[in-house]
């Protein structure tokens, strides 16, 4: 199918048809780009980032075992 028969077969189809068929070719093209991608190590991942880089919190004191479990 080349272009000049894929826009024929467009124009002839009412407005919110084409851009049905607009939305799922974008879902289309999205999808095989993230079948492309190297998928990441697990070193790479948020959470990783995140055990690695934690956020801080001023004057933060965590519970002795003690004290979590008197609570």
């Amino acid at each position: 199918m080349g272009y000049a028969e894929l826009i024929q077969t467009l124009e002839q189809l009412p407005e919110e048809k084409q851009i049905e068929v607009l939305d799922f070719a974008k879902f289309l093209a999205q999808r095989n780009q993230n079948n492309t991608i190297a998928p990441k190590t697990l070193a790479e991942t948020a959470l990783a980032k995140w055990i690695n880089n934690p956020l801080g919190v001023k004057d933060f004191q965590p519970l002795s075992r003690e004290e979590a479990n008197a609570r």
